[in-house]
């Protein structure tokens, strides 16, 4: 064994680590910052103290790949033995452990996997939670379980959760009764520099800007560099543009992410005599140390998964760090030596940018998730004890896909105590949940495999999930050119296929793609991406081997991945269409299926434009109904319902046949009744869809003045005209109408006025009058009721400023003397000027303020 380990910070609590684990409830939260050794101690801590019972192991949750593969090689290597044996490593397409491994480190997936095979986690006696602080998904989801198995069937399972930077007081509720214990380390100077762009570099791609410093900054500093940037492609750039100049010249230069082959990764990480310099993604923000690092560059920028809508997908998207991401970020620089970090943006920027990352939890789709817990046995996912709950729109939504997809039910005949929703897995949806896929994608291959194209079909989810193929061309004759070689098709994937069998006859060449308008790169990735579908179909026992293309049976396969995404054109001349779940849109208007009349998109984009949201819709594929009936038959309605139809502008009554919620067919069936006529055209009057020529603004007026004394003057027994009561009177108005015709010139003031009794019809006069005269006005003033003003109901006299000179307030009331009118004065040019309800203190105390202000304006009024 290595000894250098035991001089690490986190052997400072190793005792206090240990009594934690001894605990009647063995859990700890454990805070150390980065280059404390928690990551590569802990475990061993934990064994050597001989915590976890021979046979089990301790199971170490990193949220990476690349750092659990090389966090494992760390441990074996300082305890003296092999990767695989005592120490291993197990994440996706990758393992490395055997019968004998006591210390394994697994990504987040992978637990869970393993609780789904193996609920009781019968041979693991630690789960380590590493970097909880990122705040994964998985992690989430992972706590909750464990802690749900250690307080129910496992109170031997120790659960350790550690983090660099952790909010302790809400995890230590959670976790209660649970240790918490920090790690202290020594810090070292660390100077930090923002950049704008500096004028040289400014508006150049950020690859290059990070060159341009690093060659400046690596003169005035030693030691290694750790370059931190968004991306697999934004790193190989930036390795490029490094090695251009003279200080990366003299430098070994390493990219580090983790789709590297294994040694790739090690000779990143490894120790050399000459500078070297590091270019990676966040991985090494938290996850691993690099030892020798004085000097930091940050790109400020990190892909974050975040849910695509536009997709139904769980994406990666390049945005900026958080001011906590780039502390850790900016540290790196200051363990073993003084430091200096440069962020390329400006310090204002800084101050505005997020205090640190959103939950996943928060921001991607749950459909996968809720697919893992139900085949956890998880029925009532509202009640699940989540760690941070998500928000109930993403459960709806992920509950409303998965039901979608077929492959969640509502659960039926439970005992009458038993609360709350509860959902089952159908046997669709246990063999979704067996693919480490999004179920949709899963569900677009368990398809493929009935139909017998999962080759193909492997190809599309590829498309679905990278770029467009087809680039636009704004030569009209290449354009009607490439159109013809491609052909006619009901699909947009189907274009696809045949750009991208051109582009791969030719070996992906960029000449013989640009003639055509083939995205070379985007049809070589989709060839790569399309390949590991097809492992993965065949991991779950699936056949994707090639065979002849069938566009039946791939369009099928669409449907029944994309049912919640089916659309109906509004008619022949148009693109607009209604969509599944009461949705509107627009097809893309050079999209293959443009005739079709029923049709599934793979994409909806939301397109906000002069205010306004546009739903488009995209690689869409043209459907037949006769497979809606044959793969939904339960999802089909036939419903006889009043409707008004805005093109007629009548209320109908209409037999509509429906698939979900979304109409397929419908007639006509009649007149409807008076009442539910009535009540549709009321209700389009009340959305303001349709305009009565004679309710002009003297009826809204009245009717305030109805709410004012149904408010002042309780003796009335006036009831208030609410929105509610504003629906009965119309209600009422149009009652034996069937059309808009019929009500336009209509005349609504009976049915207003029906709504009082004479005897309140004349109260309402006297106690609250349309107008008042002033003493030094001619015409009456029309008062202005605001029964909903802030601090009550209030009557508002409005007129000129001089026309209240001589006017004694007690004269200004209405209400048979109980009600005082506000008054609203208005300067010569009708504005207003001065509000008060108390017109005797105006005169003392503000008047000669306005008077002053409004005079030199105004110098022919009277101005006393």
């Amino acid at each position: 064994m290595s000894q250098d380990r035991f001089s690490l910070p986190i052997h400072q609590i190793s005792s206090a680590l240990q009594s934690a684990l001894q605990c009647k409830v063995p859990r700890a939260i454990l805070q150390a910052p980065t280059g404390s050794g928690k990551s590569t101690q802990a475990p061993q801590i934990i064994l050597d103290a001989g915590l976890v019972p021979e046979g089990q192991q301790i199971v170490v949750l990193q949220p990476r790949r690349l750092a659990a593969r090389l966090l494992a090689k760390r441990i074996a290597h300082e305890r003296g033995g092999r990767l695989g044996d005592e120490v291993g490593y197990h994440i996706r397409f990758d393992r490395q452990f055997g019968a004998d491994t006591r210390i394994k480190l697994v990504t987040e997936g992978i637990l869970l996997r393993q609780m789904l095979t193996d609920p009781q986690l019968s041979n693991v006696g630690a789960v380590v939670f590493d970097e909880f602080h990122e705040r994964h998904l998985y992690s989430d989801l992972g706590i909750a379980m464990v802690r749900q198995l250690q307080e129910t069937t496992r109170p031997d399972l120790k659960i350790i959760v550690m983090s660099a930077t952790l909010d302790t007081e809400s995890l230590s509720d959670y976790l209660a009764p649970a240790e918490v214990l920090t790690v202290e380390t020594r810090t070292f100077p660390l100077t930090i520099e923002y950049s704008a762009g500096a004028q040289k570099v400014a508006g150049a791609p950020v690859w290059d800007q990070a060159a341009h410093h690093f060659d400046r900054l690596a003169r005035e500093h030693d030691g290694d560099c750790l370059i931190f940037m968004p991306g697999a492609y934004e790193i190989k750039r930036t390795v490029e543009s490094i090695q251009c100049t003279k200080t990366g010249r003299e430098s070994l230069v390493f990219p580090l992410y983790g789709e590297l082959r294994p040694e790739e990764q090690d000779a990143a990480v490894a120790q050399y005599d000459k500078r070297k310099v590091v270019v990676a993604t966040n991985v090494a923000e938290t996850s691993i140390t690099i030892d020798g690092v004085r000097l930091v560059i940050d790109s400020g920028l990190v892909r974050v998964a975040r849910y695509d809508p536009h997709r139904g997908v769980n994406t990666l998207l390049i945005e900026k760090t958080s001011r906590a991401s780039a502390d850790q970020r900016a540290g790196r620089a200051g363990r073993t030596a003084p430091g200096h970090a440069l962020r390329l943006w400006s310090e204002k920027e800084h101050e505005h940018r997020d205090e640190r990352e959103l939950a996943e939890i928060k921001r991607i789709d749950l459909s996968e998730t809720l697919l893992s817990l139900g085949k956890a046995g998880v029925t009532d996912f509202r009640a699940f004890p989540w760690f941070e709950k998500p928000e109930p729109a993403s459960l709806d939504r992920g509950i409303e896909l998965l039901m979608d997809l077929g492959a969640l039910r509502r659960k039926v005949d439970l005992p009458r105590k038993v609360k709350g929703e509860h959902y089952e897995l159908t046997e669709i949806g246990r063999k979704l949940a067996d693919f480490p896929l999004h179920p949709r994608w899963a569900r677009l291959l368990l398809a493929a495999h009935e139909e017998g194209c999962v080759w193909h079909a492997a190809l599309l989810a590829a498309f679905a999930q990278g770029r467009d193929l087809l680039l636009p061309l704004n030569d009209r004759r290449k354009r009607e050119e490439r159109e013809a070689v491609l052909g006619d098709s009901p699909s947009d994937f189907f274009q696809w296929l045949s750009a991208w069998g051109m582009a791969r006859k030719q070996n992906f060449n960029h000449g013989f793609c640009r003639q055509w308008g083939i995205h070379a790169n985007a049809s070589r990735d989709a060839d790569r991406a399309a390949e590991q579908f097809r492992r993965i179909a065949e991991a779950q026992g699936l056949n994707a081997g090639p065979g002849p293309l069938d566009e039946d049976a791939l369009r099928r396969c669409l449907l029944l991945a994309f049912s919640d995404h089916l659309a109906k054109r509004d008619g022949r001349g148009t693109l607009r269409c209604s969509i599944v779940h009461g949705r509107r849109g627009e097809l893309k208007r050079d999209s293959a299926a443009r005739d079709a009349e029923l049709f599934v998109a793979a994409e909806i984009d939301e397109i906000e434009m002069r205010g306004d949201v546009n739903t488009i819709l995209s690689l869409a594929t043209e459907i037949e109904e006769a497979w809606l009936e044959e793969f939904f038959p339960d999802d089909f309605a036939v419903q006889s319902e009043v409707v008004y139809d805005k093109d007629m502008r009548r209320v109908v009554l209409r037999e509509e046949r429906k698939f979900r919620d979304l109409v397929l067919s419908s007639t006509d069936r009649g007149e409807p009744t008076s009442d539910q006529a009535a009540a549709l055209l009321a209700d389009e009057i009340m959305a303001g869809k349709l305009e009565l020529k004679k309710w002009t603004g003297q009826r809204d007026e009245w009717i305030k003045r109805v709410n004012f004394a149904a408010q002042s003057f309780p003796e009335l027994e006036i009831e208030v005209i609410d929105d509610e009561a504003r629906k009965m009177i119309l209600e009422q108005f149009c009652y034996g109408c069937v059309s808009y015709k019929e009500i336009r010139d209509k005349d609504p003031w009976p049915f207003l006025k029906d709504w009082l009794t004479g005897e309140q019809l004349a109260a309402l006069d006297y106690l609250a009058p349309e107008s008042f005269t002033l003493p030094n006005r001619r015409k009456p003033g029309s008062i202005r009721y605001e029964p909903d003003a802030p601090g009550g109901p209030r009557a508002v006299i409005s007129s000129k400023l001089q026309d209240f000179y001589d006017v004694d307030a007690k004269d200004l009331m209405i209400g048979n003397g109980r009600i005082p009118l506000v008054v609203e004065m208005l300067a010569p040019n009708g504005r207003p000027c001065q509000i008060t309800e108390d017109l005797a203190n105006f005169w003392k105390t503000s008047y000669e303020g306005v008077k002053k202000e409004l005079k030199g304006r105004y110098p022919k009024h009277e101005w006393r």
